[in-house]
């Protein structure tokens, strides 16, 4: 008798521990974060049925061009929901119609929406975390080194200049920090791209995705505005003791954004004492198939950092 009471205890811990592994989870689609220029900006959702309260934004971006969200199956973020993240899928304005600058205000503002509803999505604010690929990249570091706290009304009408008669929405108010960032072979020093002395027009796999404009400067401006404009988006200058813990994982031999790029910005992170990591894939180029210790390096850095995460 005392064996099959123990035998049944066992079966039921099985069946629950499955039951967690696969839980079911709901996916709502094409969610308005922002409306500009007769264009609507949206995310998808997808919320496990036991939820652990972190959220994780995925930027879906190449060359800062966004992909319909509908393409990227749900499947594809199992891992995650499975241990109770909620998985935000982001879309954003693309180049050249949105410079790069424009682009990551959109991110922002996603953001700083999705914390405003956080109880309506069952997570806690002040645990954020972002992910992306490249350019995705590239805009989750910027949002872990330019994200600002909440202001208030009249703090943000300084900020940003804007008159008193022009209605400001609440949205806006919202801080636009995350607590940690896990992304692939991103760019973040666009000043010197492949060496010291040679900005991102001197790359030629590049100039083609610069074309129309898409970084404010082009090949054919002044050296000094190329510069100027270049560092603003490039993270690597602004990182600070409170940027929030960042591992990237990226290739020896990427061919699109050199590895130096990844080596340069851990070396500031340590500099600052901020929680970092570098994961280096010997021999890859820019992108690689899927790789199961990849996905639980970023879980584990999200388990570690985002599941604890504060804001400040």
């Amino acid at each position: 008798m005392k064996k099959y009471i123990i035998f049944l205890l066992m079966l039921i811990t099985v069946s629950f521990n499955t039951a967690i592994a696969q839980q079911k989870v709901t996916r709502i689609s094409d969610v308005v974060y922002q409306h500009k220029d007769g264009m609507a900006f949206v995310f998808d959702m997808i919320r496990p049925a036991k939820q652990n309260g972190a959220a994780i934004l995925y930027i879906l971006s190449g060359g800062w061009v966004s992909r319909d969200a509908a393409n990227i199956s749900t499947s594809s973020y199992k891992s995650y929901t499975d241990k109770g993240y909620t998985v935000f899928i982001i879309s954003h304005g693309s180049q050249p119609r949105y410079n790069v600058p424009e682009i990551f205000s959109q991110v922002q503002r996603a953001i700083k929406f999705i914390r405003y509803n956080a109880g309506r999505y069952g997570i806690d604010p002040a645990k954020l975390g972002i992910m992306g690929h490249s350019a995705g990249g590239h805009l989750s570091v910027s949002a872990a080194v330019f994200g600002k706290d909440a202001m208030t009304e009249a703090e943000y009408r300084k900020e940003y200049d804007i008159p008193k008669d022009n209605k400001i929405d609440s949205i806006d108010l919202i801080s636009s920090k995350i607590q940690a960032v896990a992304c692939f072979y991103p760019p973040t020093n666009f000043i010197q791209y492949n060496s010291p002395d040679s900005n991102w027009f001197d790359f030629p796999k590049v100039r083609n995705v610069s074309a129309n404009g898409s970084f404010i400067a082009t090949p054919d401006s002044s050296r000094d505005f190329q510069n100027k404009t270049l560092k603003s988006i490039s993270p690597y200058y602004f990182i600070t003791e409170n940027t929030p813990p960042v591992l990237i994982i990226h290739g020896t031999d990427d061919g699109l954004v050199p590895y130096s790029q990844s080596v340069s910005l851990i070396t500031e992170l340590k500099a600052h004492h901020v929680p970092c990591m570098l994961i280096a894939k010997e021999g890859k180029d820019h992108g690689w198939p899927y790789e199961k210790a990849d996905e639980n390096a970023c879980l584990n850095w999200f388990d570690k950092y985002l599941l604890k995460g504060t804001l400040k």
